[in-house]
């Protein structure tokens, strides 16, 4: 399983290396403009986003977009083994438990996740260190209430990604070409805790 993961990292980083930035920001303006089109948009309170790295969709378009539709907006940190998302400005330090950075009244929230490879069943593969994977474990164990939107590229999408049982799916997808919902065919082989968070 880890090397079949493995692989498909390498096959995957090579194609991301052969667009150019242009591509990438481009992606990131398109995106910004899709996202108050997400399924359930107006009910989010808060999104958590990500600051992207060279090889990934440009988020400072994605960022504004969500500061100037007034929701609250979330980082990510790293901090030991886990991911702690603060609101931006506003880190005072780990709270022990990555899920409550976040108070119960910042939800329901869309969770804009990266990630190196999807498939159209909504399987992610990350970069091999789980931390989205041990953050949503978190959330789920709170209770609390959020969706999971994937951004990748076009090139990032794969027929089938190799899975372990702690991996999450996401909710739904986003590329440059728009978004990635779930067939009805593969409903029935979705977990039960996600569902009820499936846009269709």
């Amino acid at each position: 399983m880890q090397k079949a993961k493995s692989e498909l990292r390498k096959i995957i980083k090579s194609r991301l290396a052969a667009l150019s930035r242009e591509q990438f920001i481009a992606a990131g303006e398109f995106a910004a403009n899709q996202l108050p089109l997400t399924p359930g948009w107006n009910t989010f309170r808060s999104v958590l986003a990500f600051i992207s790295m060279k090889d990934e969709i440009d988020t400072r378009p994605i960022m504004e977009t969500i500061l100037n539709d007034g929701k609250l907006l979330f980082i990510p940190e790293i901090e030991g083994e886990d991911l702690v998302f603060y609101q931006t400005g506003q880190n005072n330090g780990s709270t022990g438990n990555p899920a409550l950075a976040l108070k119960p009244t910042d939800f329901p929230a869309l969770v804009i996740t990266p990630g190196l490879a999807f498939d159209r069943c909504f399987n992610r593969l990350g970069r091999g260190r789980s931390f989205y994977d041990r953050f949503f474990t978190a959330l789920d164990g709170e209770g609390r209430d959020y969706s999971a939107l994937g951004l990748c590229m076009d090139c990032q999408l794969v027929e089938k990604i190799p899975v372990d049982t702690w991996d999450k799916k996401v909710n739904i997808l986003l590329t440059e070409s728009g978004f990635i919902k779930i067939p009805l065919s593969s409903l029935l082989q979705i977990p039960f805790q996600f569902q009820k968070k499936v846009f269709l």
